[in-house]
């Protein structure tokens, strides 16, 4: 298995005969064969950018602050 740099997509799932793999911000981990033969670019996994977890958009304290009816002269 490798890491693999798909040339368009940045998420999603790509459907091979060979199986189907999660694209991950632009990155695949397939089989040596399956990510050569499509001519994906080899990434060194040691280059890799780190999977830092999505932050929340806001607290959940504000979310419901959001909610409220706004009051109105």
């Amino acid at each position: 298995m490798a890491v693999f740099q798909h040339p368009h997509l940045t998420r999603g799932v790509v459907i091979t005969a060979k199986g189907a793999f999660v694209v991950t911000r632009g990155f695949v981990t397939a089989p040596d064969e399956i990510g050569d033969s499509l001519g994906w670019r080899r990434i060194d996994e040691e280059r890799m950018p780190a999977q830092t977890p999505m932050p929340s958009a806001r607290p959940s304290a504000m979310r419901a602050d959001a909610m409220a009816p706004m009051d109105r002269p």
